[in-house]
């Protein structure tokens, strides 16, 4: 990170310790205090027209994040690139002034400019698998050998983009085929400068080593200097990391505002990676558990209008209908999609279209006209006949799987209750009356 951005961010931290240092305890979260400015800050974000009806939930976004801090979530490197990223767009918006841009950008070329032509630039694609320090051998020679692979197929003439695409783990630019921006030739890695000094324009290296790990590169093109037109967007790139203001250039309320801004940033973001975490199932449910939930609370989703579980299948005429019901009907529900695709994927078979899932009258002019006769429908040209398979519903959902997007919901909703009450007890919210009394009703939007 540039030292200039590391030199903001640790003001930044300064700036919010000392405002979070300062004035008066709202309340405590394991013996973690949450001043009244903080409290504030989040309140005029709300919609809610009383600091205590904020409260609750202000409380259980703390829980989460002291819970997430606690158990480590940012140090994870998934975490810190999505922080790097969204505070680098942050801090932009504070540093870059838009209006003096494309002037400091011309000045950055013209100030480098002789540096800039001094040098033979370079243009090169590569195709990298990156190894840890501590690598054991065995990792070592699975990868060696799977670039050994991706060599012999460019040998045997493969698309050298494609494969970047596929294999390399630059995620900078394996997208591009792994084509990097123009750079000085001295700027590369020594082992790199070395493969190149004996690589012709356009021949691919066999793989190399080097500290990060096990590369193929391909010169695309050299020539004695840049112009400006081709450094401008790179030039962008370091502007805006590194922004054309500085820190003292801000003033009071905006160094405030920002410093609030990142730390919400911060917490917010490691409040969201530990709910995505129990949201998506990891450690939290198992398919028994909603079957269990939803035999617990099947009243509650009983329905006003009959429904079918099934499918409409479109296709030629009615004897391919009998060949796909045939293939079906051995099936549940759950699979004839599948089942379906793996058919119509041999060419000697004549095209199909499929839709499963749960119909409410209403919804589906085919399943209305089929099943509950009523409603019309113009089948389509191309696939003329039209048929349905599976049954009614005429008692309300049978199965958790015909509403499983509300049992989930609802699901995770009662675990994340019990899951927050466990959270409480684990760290002791301590709330000081009196200074939320002299909290401003009026600051909420």
């Amino acid at each position: 990170m540039p030292r200039r951005v590391v030199g903001i961010l640790s003001l930044l931290l300064v700036f919010a310790f000392k405002m979070r240092a300062q004035g008066e305890v709202v309340l405590s979260i394991g013996g973690e205090p949450v001043k009244r400015t903080e409290f504030e800050y989040y309140f005029r974000k709300s919609h809610k027209r009383t600091p205590d009806s904020f409260l609750s939930s202000f409380i259980n976004y703390k829980l989460k994040v002291r819970y997430a801090h606690d158990t480590g979530i940012d140090t994870l490197s998934a975490f810190r690139r999505q922080m790097a990223w969204y505070r680098g767009k942050l801090l932009k918006k504070y540093l870059v002034d838009a209006e003096k841009e494309e002037q400091t950008v011309r000045q950055l070329y013209l100030r480098s400019e002789q540096r800039l032509q001094a040098n033979d630039w370079i243009r090169i694609a590569h195709i990298s698998k990156y190894l840890p320090q501590n690598v054991g051998r065995q990792d070592e020679l699975r990868v060696l050998q799977q670039m050994d692979s991706v060599y012999a197929a460019l040998q045997g003439g493969a698309d050298f983009s494609a494969l970047a695409c596929r294999y390399s783990d630059d995620t900078t630019c394996k997208n591009m085929g792994g084509l990097l921006p123009w750079m000085p030739v001295n700027k590369n890695m020594q082992e790199w400068i070395d493969k190149l000094a004996s690589l012709e324009k356009n021949k691919i290296s066999a793989p190399f080593y080097s500290p990060m790990g096990i590369h193929i590169i391909k010169w695309i093109d050299r020539k004695p200097g840049i112009s400006f037109e081709e450094k401008r967007e790179q030039l962008l790139n370091y502007l805006e990391k590194n922004g054309n203001r500085t820190w003292q250039e801000l003033s009071a309320g905006q160094r405030e505002r920002l410093a609030f801004q990142v730390q919400e940033l911060h917490d917010g973001l490691l409040a969201a990676c530990l709910s995505q975490k129990y949201q998506s199932g990891d450690g939290t449910w198992q398919e028994s558990d909603l079957e269990h939930f939803f035999k617990q609370h099947k009243s509650d989703y009983s329905w006003d209008l009959p429904h079918y579980r099934g499918a409409v299948i479109h296709c030629k005429d009615k004897k391919m209908a009998s060949a796909i019901k045939k293939q079906l009907k051995r099936k549940p529900v759950s699979q004839w999609e599948d089942v379906l695709h793996r058919l119509i994927g041999n060419a000697s078979f004549p095209k199909a279209r499929i839709e499963t899932g749960v119909f409410q009258i209403g919804t589906n002019r085919y399943i209305d006209k089929l099943v509950f006769k009523c409603g019309d429908f113009q089948p389509d040209p191309a696939l003329p006949y039209v048929f349905v398979m599976g049954k009614k519903l005429k008692k309300g959902p049978e199965s958790y799987e015909d509403v499983k997007d509300a049992v989930i919901k609802d699901y995770q909703a009662v675990y994340q209750d019990a899951w927050l009450k466990d959270l409480k007890r684990k760290y002791k919210v301590e709330i000081n009356q009196e200074v939320l009394k002299t909290v401003n009703n009026n600051g909420s939007n």
